[in-house]
């Protein structure tokens, strides 16, 4: 067969090439790569460079190396994620060990969206076919010496050149991948003889808990965990069972677990409720979990989502046990300088300066007094005798590590891991046994200690030596508290709406469908509560343009309603509507979330702007039904949407 004549200038090319004049990566680029990929047809200006900077873990891109991406066309503009085509990575030719260059040009192709991405240090090569639903294909992995065979030569100027790879659709290579997948799910439903003998290599289904240790293995789909301790961070590891997924283990880091599998908890994957799934057709879900992208037979989907369920709820649960009882729902969470903990109040720097010197001179190696119960180390006070840490305090300081100069300083209820080595160390069931006064000491706690003993005592002591009076000093505390009354002692209507508005806000950022489960009490408690509502209510157009919209969406997903004559703007008319949603939700297994930001919205300006008559077993339901929505709303807004 006669070889073409691109292929021969290739094969002469290689042939001649000479690895060991290679000193450096730049070497590698110029004297390797660039005439490679000349031999190979690619225009010159159908590459660009590309610095490459740290991902957000901060796993690649260490170095300031340049990688070469390919693309279909040699038009500046047209160059983009839509026509490129191959990711280059190379190193310098003395490492011999290409692994780490390997997943860092694994997260760039992904990140650039190539069809292949190749790794060389000038004598290895290897070449990779991107699949964007599985695991990436090795296609070559030789050597300069093996590459100079005709035959195999031949072979890499086939698969690589760029006539045929500037011509793959890149669409059609993705659905390949799905269509594969569809036909083989398809094929082990109709033959249930070859179904049963799969199922033997299904997982066990267990529930295995040792201490914060959780193992939910269901039969397509096992997670184990590593929960959180105390304000610590958890993480997690994704198996599967599948013949086509057996082996690939995604790992999930703490911020993965909240930002990604918190939502949409106990809710099934084609409601719409979780933020990783996206349903393709009626048995298939695309699944994107950390940086791996799926497709999940439903099977598969329904046991990914129950092995979920299982370990963050019992993610979730250890996190608010944590909050409730160290007592910090109050206080803003900050974290900084690698540091965490919570805002208690602010005072003036020249108060803190006196704080930090009191401590300093009633450490507790010097003497024994009541006030002798200081350890002050750098800018941080602990409050400790040496045996039993109560609290540490933390100035929050500035991105330079220097307190802002003359100005307010917030000072940190700080989760310092010393503090928290008792809870760490302890058994599962009795760490909360060390919480108290003669123990660790919540962040309440802690600020009352420091309001009406700490700083008093301070000021009385430098009371003759500072320059500012005591009134002066006092008047530099800024304290942080809330005007709300606790949702179980409300007693007046008006006092509900500063939580419905901590919902609206949640419901309003909130892009996924919420279970209906949650709504439900909700809605029908709080129809109930203003139902007796002066006709006279202002803003009635308010009113009626957001039930409007919840109905014109209800329209939209085939939910029609009755007729509806939206010129008849009465309270009365409100209230049908209200009922309607209710009766609708009840029949419901999830709600959009605008809707029921819609009809929160409408609650609050009722509750806000109208005379309402109510019995004190609707203000009780009411009450009871705000609860569990608010604390659901508190701890995503607090630990979901950051992590995002």
């Amino acid at each position: 067969m006669t070889i073409p004549e691109s292929i021969k200038k290739f094969i002469t090319w290689i042939q001649g090439f000479d690895h060991r004049l290679l000193r450096n990566e730049d070497d590698v680029k110029q004297k390797l790569i660039f005439p490679m990929f000349h031999y190979l047809c690619y225009p010159d200006k159908s590459h660009r460079e590309y610095p490459l900077k740290t991902s957000k873990s901060g796993k690649y891109g260490k170095n300031p190396e340049i990688a070469q991406i390919y693309y279909t066309t040699d038009d500046i503009d047209e160059q983009n994620t839509d026509t490129s085509i191959i990711f280059v990575g190379t190193i310098e030719p003395q490492k011999t060990e290409l692994n780490d260059a390997i997943e860092q040009a694994k997260f760039y192709s992904n990140h650039f969206k190539t069809l292949f991405f190749i790794v060389s240090n000038g004598y290895e090569i290897k070449v990779f076919k991107r699949l964007h639903y599985h695991r990436e294909e090795l296609l070559f992995e030789i050597n300069i010496d093996a590459l100079k065979n005709n035959d195999i030569a031949s072979e890499f100027y086939n698969q690589l050149n760029f006539d045929l790879v500037k011509n793959i659709d890149k669409n059609t290579a993705t659905n390949f991948i799905y269509t594969k997948y569809n036909l083989i799910e398809k094929f082990i439903r109709r033959y249930p003889d070859l179904q049963d003998v799969l199922e033997k290599s299904d997982f066990e289904p267990s529930i295995m808990r040792e201490g914060y240790r959780l193992v939910v293995v269901k039969p397509k789909v096992a997670i184990a965990c590593n929960l959180p301790k105390a304000f610590g961070e958890g993480n997690c590891e994704i198996e599967f069972s599948s013949i086509i997924l057996r082996g690939l283990k995604i790992y999930l880091n703490h911020q993965d677990i909240l930002g990604q599998l918190m939502t949409g908890l106990h809710s099934q994957p084609d409601w719409g409720c979780r933020r990783f799934f996206k349903q393709l057709d009626k048995n298939n879900f695309e699944v994107y979990l950390g940086q791996t992208t799926l497709i999940l037979s439903e099977l598969e989907a329904v046991d990914l989502c129950l092995c979920i369920d299982g370990v963050c709820q019992e993610y979730k649960n250890l996190i608010i046990e944590f909050e409730n009882a160290l007592e910090t729902w109050n206080f803003e969470l900050v974290k900084f300088s690698e540091s965490r903990g919570f805002i208690l109040f602010s005072v003036r720097q020249e108060l803190w300066d006196l704080m930090q010197q009191f401590a300093n001179e009633f450490d507790y190696t010097k003497g024994k007094s009541e006030w002798h119960l200081f350890h002050r180390k750098d800018i941080s006070i602990r409050v400790s005798r040496g045996i039993r840490d109560h609290t540490f305090l933390l100035p929050k300081i500035d991105r330079d590590l220097y307190l802002l100069p003359n100005n307010q300083i917030n000072i940190i209820y700080e989760l310092n891991d010393v503090n928290l080595q008792s809870i760490e160390i302890s058994k599962f069931t009795l760490w909360q046994q060390d919480i108290g006064v003669r123990g660790t000491w919540t962040a309440r706690y802690t600020k009352q200690w420091l309001l009406e003993k700490y700083i008093p005592k301070v000021i009385n002591y430098y009371s003759g030596k500072s320059q500012l009076s005591e009134a002066e000093l006092l008047a530099k505390i800024t304290n942080y508290t809330s005007d709300r009354v606790f949702i179980k002692e409300i007693e007046h209507i008006r006092d509900l709406a500063p939580y419905l508005r901590d919902i609206q806000s949640w419901l309003h950022i909130d892009v996924e469908n919420i279970v209906a489960s949650l709504l439900k009490p909700y809605y029908q408690a709080y129809t109930n509560l203003v139902r007796n509502t002066d006709s006279s209510i202002i803003g009635i157009d308010y009113i009626i343009g957001n039930l409007r919209k919840v109905e014109w969406k209800n329209t939209q997903e085939g939910n029609p309603s009755n007729s509806t004559d939206w010129t008849n703007l009465t309270f009365k008319h409100a209230m049908d509507c209200l009922d309607e949603q209710v009766a609708r939700i009840n029949n419901c297994e999830y709600e959009i979330s605008l809707k029921a930001d819609l009809i929160t919205r409408t609650f609050i300006w009722i509750i806000e702007n109208g005379k309402i008559s109510f019995s004190q077993a609707q203000l009780n339901a009411a009450k009871q039904a705000l609860l569990a929505l608010w604390e659901q709303s508190r701890f995503e807004m607090r630990h979901v949407y950051p992590n995002r």
